[in-house]
């Protein structure tokens, strides 16, 4: 299936950024007064950009279906993690603010993956167009003397 192995890209760029940012000095890198959380964030939003550029690059045809789903895939893995953690690890509860945070979270991810797939696209067109104007054309063949 094309959308899972983006969806492990995905994984393997966002799971450290995550617990680096959740973990920071003993607590979320977000609670402190400091803006170091972006960095992780923007590695989480990338990956998810880029990878839905690799499955609108395979996947040209059927990019749009294969993104949300590398998308759906690698968010519900996200979260279920940040629940284990939040709920299990930690013991902090789960107030309604950190659900909607997190349904905002997996709504712009898909967004995310399905912008990357039209760009994916976008650029497997113009390979091909580039390909196709360098190849000379075939000449006739010769009838043989």
């Amino acid at each position: 299936m094309v959308g899972i192995s983006p969806a492990i890209f995905v994984l393997l760029m966002s799971i450290p950024a995550m617990v680096v940012e959740e973990d920071w000095n003993g607590r979320p890198m977000i609670d402190e007064r400091s803006h170091l959380w972006l960095i992780p964030a923007a590695i989480v939003v990338s990956a998810f950009l880029v990878g839905g550029i690799l499955v609108g690059y395979r996947r040209s045809s059927q990019a749009l279906l294969h993104a949300m789903v590398m998308a759906t895939v690698a968010s519900g893995v996200l979260l279920a993690g940040a629940l284990v953690r939040r709920l299990w690890l930690v013991g902090n509860g789960l107030p309604m603010a950190v659900l909607k945070l997190w349904f905002l979270g997996a709504l712009c991810a898909g967004v995310l993956g399905e912008v990357g797939a039209l760009l994916g696209k976008a650029a497997r067109r113009y390979q091909t167009t580039q390909l196709e104007a360098e190849v000379p054309p075939m000449k006739e063949p010769t009838a043989l003397r």
